[in-house]
């Protein structure tokens, strides 16, 4: 019963490996797509409000994700 306390938090989550891999995909390619939608949207638009806050929170899931495949490899 202790074998399932031995491991790290690190540990169970690179358990789902797959799972933060296809998490980072997603994430990273949506990210490229609300950047090229910030670039057509205007400036000043609330598409462009919309696509900013979109690009500033996929970037965090992109590199929570990335960094933790960094780690876990």
């Amino acid at each position: 019963m202790s074998r399932k306390y031995d491991k790290t938090y690190l540990d169970h989550l690179c358990d789902y490996e797959s799972a933060w891999r296809m998490l980072f995909t997603f994430s990273s390619g949506l990210l490229g797509l609300m950047v090229i939608w910030l670039v057509v949207a205007d400036s000043g638009s609330e598409t462009f409000v919309v696509a900013l806050m979109n690009v500033a929170g996929l970037s965090a899931l992109t590199a929570l994700s990335g960094g933790l495949l960094w780690r876990c490899q």
